[in-house]
């Protein structure tokens, strides 16, 4: 295969290597803004004497679901020891929910 029919076949797969970045770009500042704003909010509530438990669970859910993905696409064991880590938390957190709930 020579180089015009490389690029024609990519053009044709539509694969887009700037889209990916900027979905993948996107998705962080999604994760960011999710856990700082769930950080306020259980800040609020903890202080008005009520528990968070939900938000925690959310977050760490979110961050679970994150850091699996990361460890299917690249293999990196410290991607999984904190996905291992993220879903006990929410594990933990929903149950401490529902107890309180």
């Amino acid at each position: 295969m020579n180089r015009e029919e490389i690029l024609q076949k990519s053009r044709n797969e539509g694969f887009d290597e700037m889209e990916m970045q900027v979905r993948d770009k996107s998705m962080k500042w999604t994760y960011i803004v999710l856990v700082l704003s769930a950080t306020v909010f259980a800040l609020i509530r903890s202080n008005d004497g009520l528990q968070a438990m939900d938000l925690y669970a959310i977050i760490s859910l979110s961050a679970f679901a994150n850091h699996l993905y990361q460890f299917i696409k690249i293999k990196k064991t410290s991607s999984l020891v904190i996905a291992v880590i993220m879903l006990l938390v929410s594990v933990f957190a929903t149950i401490r929910f529902f107890i309180w709930h």
